[in-house]
């Protein structure tokens, strides 16, 4: 079955809300009427939907039959067939009630913004139904946004940020964390930080890390409600010139810092002195052709640039090094690197047992360990003789080994320079944003495709939201708080 979701305003998709009042009576009591220019696809069993409202030559149609009318608001009853335009500010709603003899069944209308981004949906084949976020900005001209969709292609909530946003989360407690962006690719811009905000769009806290400016690739959730970030610490005086860089010109080194809510920092970690200048290997002219200019305005290169962290055990954190191709265990009581994953050949690298890739990584993103240690990533396979693919790994740190267990790929992707994740569904199954492609790719337990959402500008991550944390209805009240505040 493959049902498309036009964002510009067709009608074809699948309902997805809570039932509506009518469901528990049988079909011949139902009030005859069809809707079109809704998402989803019209039915009666469902209560809620988000529209256009009429915008881009896309109205909502009714049709009614056998003595069933309609009432738009608070109009009067209408029959027959006819176009509903409702000239009402983005995000406002209205209520189409039917009504039939005593019965009436209520269905709540939610107007996207007027310049809600178009998307496209494709389902394939059934998945246990879900919630993930993207955030996403077409061009500078345009806003940004943030986009909690369902795993039917329906936005249920959305958010223009007053920056761009380079990625975004729902946390445990039912809050939006995003990261600022400023387009300057790791953290050199003071303004840089991560806000946490109520779904009503409240400011809660802003989250930052100590001494240095904060870097927006990762804010991992801990159990015990602290969170780990990145920044990029500044050194001076590195030679690069074995590499056919300056003799003595300033760095940034990768630091992990802990932080609690009161922003104190409980530990931290740098990659200075624990990562050769040479593991940056094949990277080393991409970072030579790439320095930034410092907030102090200072030159600097990035030999690793960390773009995920993650926990692993009590005394392990993850992390992905973009411009080393590799990923690291460090050991959090000692500072050491327990392990390495792909890239140069060190004393800490495991041995790869039945990967089939020739060069492990190029370029990895979003590293992630699942509830028995193993390893996943997104690889975007950067100038490598091969497609991006989710990949996963198991560990025998005794052995000195890593198991290849799998991996997926989208025929649709063929090259990846930057971004994107790879993370697991409930239920089973992957969500993955395939980075610098505004495609994000759900693959059921079995690695079949289950759908894809085509967005209007590529993603760095697609996030499922974590079970529990928040509801549609929450979702809901919390865009009606904003409506009201505006």
């Amino acid at each position: 079955m493959i049902a498309v979701l036009l964002g510009a305003g067709a009608a074809l998709a699948f309902p997805i809300w809570g039932c509506g009042s009518s469901s528990s009576k049988d079909s011949s009591s139902e009030p005859s009427v069809s809707i079109t220019g809704l998402y989803p696809h019209f039915n009666p069993a469902d209560g809620r939907y988000v529209s256009r409202c009429g915008r881009d030559g896309h109205p909502i149609q009714v049709a009614t039959r056998n003595g069933t009318e309609v009432v738009v608001g608070s109009a009067a009853p209408v029959a027959g067939t006819f176009t509903i335009d409702r000239p009402v500010p983005s995000g406002n709603d209205f209520t189409i009630t039917a009504i039939r003899g005593t019965r009436r069944d209520a269905f709540q209308v939610r107007c996207l913004p007027a310049d809600f981004p178009q998307w496209r949906f494709q389902k394939l084949r059934p998945i246990q139904p879900g919630l993930f976020v993207v955030s996403f900005r077409a061009s500078p001209k345009i806003r940004p946004w943030i986009v909690v969709f369902d795993h039917e292609g329906v936005p249920r909530w959305w958010y223009s940020p007053p920056t761009s946003a380079l990625w975004a989360q729902i946390l445990s407690d039912g809050t939006v964390a995003w990261a600022r962006s400023f387009g300057d690719g790791y953290g050199l811009d003071p303004r840089m930080a991560h806000e946490v905000r109520s779904v009503s769009g409240k400011l809660l806290r802003v989250v930052r890390t100590k001494g240095e400016i904060i870097d927006g690739h990762e804010f991992r959730e801990l159990d015990n409600g602290n969170v780990l970030v990145d920044t990029y610490a500044p050194d001076t005086k590195v030679n690069l010139g074995r590499f056919g860089g300056p003799r003595s010109v300033s760095a940034v080194f990768a630091e992990i810092q802990e932080v609690d809510r009161d922003g104190r920092v409980l530990w931290r970690w740098n990659s200075r002195g624990k990562i050769g200048l040479g593991e940056t290997g094949r990277w080393w002219r991409n970072v030579l052709s790439n320095v930034k200019t410092s907030a102090r305005g200072v030159r600097t290169f990035d030999p690793v640039h960390v773009n995920s962290i993650e926990p692993r055990g009590p005394d392990e954190v993850v992390v992905s090094m973009r411009h080393t191709d590799a990923i690291y265990g460090i050991e959090r009581s000692t500072g050491d690197i327990r392990w390495k994953l792909g890239g140069t050949e060190t004393a800490d690298s495991l041995r790869i047992i039945g990967d089939p890739a020739v060069k492990l990584f190029g370029g990895q993103h979003d590293a992630r360990v699942d509830e028995n240690g193993n390893i996943s990533t997104y690889d975007n396979g950067k100038d490598r003789p091969r497609r991006p693919r989710v990949v996963s790994y198991s560990l025998d740190l005794d052995k000195g080994t890593a198991t290849y267990l799998g991996q997926l790929n989208d025929p649709r992707i063929k090259t990846s320079h930057c971004c994107g994740s790879a993370r697991p569904l409930e239920g089973g199954g992957w969500l993955v944003s395939w980075g610098a492609n505004p495609l994000v790719t759900a693959f059921d337990a079995s690695g079949r495709t289950a759908f894809r959402l085509e967005l209007a500008a590529s993603t760095f991550r697609a996030v499922p939201v974590p079970a529990g944390a928040t509801t549609v209805a929450a979702l809901d009240r919390g865009l009606e708080t904003m409506e009201r505040g505006r």
